[in-house]
């Protein structure tokens, strides 16, 4: 048996070479593949304010979602019947991030789809559902839909007629609702982690709103034993801005070089051996990062360091609520000064407060760091598995 028919990773008991067919051989015979109708037939004129009939488009396939923004009337419904989807159908997106597949879910409104998208329905004697939209998912094929070539930024949607006659290899159906079930429940896992990540972070962002004290001297929230009020200070009272410095004419090394979208490369020498925030200065202004020492910041990100009395977490937590795009001083690309920075004021409690509010948060980020570590390696995982349980 040729190793050509058969995927790397297969699970046991599935023996058999995979056959070879054309693509639409896998869909229904009279409507595997169809088009939205013709622009002039489904004009923004055709649209009414209220009916129970709607009209889908490319946001519904490109978001998995299935809220819709325009109705039309039942005597237009009837005339692009044939352009219905039903629940089971797959649609494409053919325009604006063109590729991207949804399958039609059970409970949507009675509606057609316009244009910017195509409709796809399998047939399900030989073709397993679940399988059908891991397979229209994976890399490979997404590449092969869109003609990406490499080193050429255009994409473009390879021609319905041409994807018809494709040659394809396929398992028989129970091998395929066996690697369909298999992705699936990965695709369950990674929502799960992905949707304990947003939570965290909405954890975060409330915790970031009423812990600190908003241009008033004590805050919403407080941990127990700490009554005093804050203070405002200058930031130029509490921290020191550094100035990053080119670093071409460093060696390979092992210490990072940052730059306003994170780590860049590593190097022999550094700038700073005390923990810092890095500040854009030029470019992205609005992400500080933390850093720790030893690192190299290039010549568009500032280093800050706290002060003798100023904690740095309880400083790296207070910049991220800071709206840096307000204080961009350029009408090109945007850009922050040492001296904006530093007159920036505001509310510090006591160091021991600062360091309970620091490490607090610190905690907070070490969570979220380990959410999203998990969360990408699951989609690495994924990937991998695509390339090997494929052919």
């Amino acid at each position: 048996m040729s190793k050509k028919n058969v995927p790397m990773l297969r699970f046991e008991g599935f023996s058999d070479a995979w056959e070879q067919r054309k693509f639409e051989s896998l869909l229904d015979k009279n409507d595997g593949i169809r088009r939205g109708p013709f622009g002039s037939a489904l004009k923004k004129e055709f649209f009414v304010s209220k009916s129970e009939y709607v009209v889908y488009e490319q946001q519904n396939a490109i978001y998995d979602s299935y809220e819709t923004r325009y109705n039309i009337s039942k005597k237009k419904f009837e005339e692009l019947n044939k352009f219905e989807l039903k629940p089971e159908d797959f649609i494409m997106s053919g325009a604006g991030t063109i590729g991207r597949i949804s399958r039609v879910p059970n409970g949507i409104n009675k509606g057609v789809f316009n244009q910017a998208l195509i409709r796809f329905r399998i047939n399900k004697s030989i073709t397993d559902s679940e399988y059908f939209i891991q397979f229209i998912r994976a890399d490979f094929m997404q590449k092969k839909l869109t003609g990406a070539n490499p080193g050429s930024a255009i994409t473009n949607l390879v021609p319905m007629a041409e994807v018809k006659n494709w040659i394809i290899k396929f398992p028989k159906i129970k091998e395929q609702q066996k690697i369909g079930s298999f992705f699936q429940q990965l695709d369950d896992t990674i929502a799960l982690h992905q949707r304990k990540l947003e939570q965290l972070k909405r954890l975060k962002q409330g915790f970031l709103q009423v812990l600190f004290a908003n241009d008033t001297t004590v805050p919403k929230v407080r941990f127990a034993g700490f009554t005093e009020e804050w203070q405002q200070r200058k930031f130029s009272e509490v921290l020191k801005v550094n100035s990053g410095r080119d670093y071409k004419h460093l060696e390979e090394g092992d210490i990072p070089v940052y730059g306003t979208g994170g780590y860049m490369l590593s190097v022999n020498d550094k700038l700073s051996d005390i923990d810092g925030i890095g500040i854009g200065r030029k470019g992205t202004i609005n992400k500080p990062q933390y850093l720790k020492a030893p690192y190299w910041t290039v010549d568009t990100l500032f280093y800050i360091t706290a002060k003798k009395g100023y904690n740095l977490n309880y400083l790296y937590s207070m910049v991220q609520r800071i709206n840096w795009k307000r204080m961009d001083e350029s009408t090109g690309v945007p850009s922050l000064s040492k001296n904006v920075i530093e007159k920036v004021h505001k509310e510090f409690p006591s160091y021991d407060e600062q360091a309970k509010i620091g490490f607090f948060f610190k905690q907070l980020d070490d969570a979220l760091a380990l959410h999203q570590k998990k969360l990408s390696q699951l989609k690495n995982l994924k990937k991998a598995f695509l390339q090997k349980m494929f052919i």
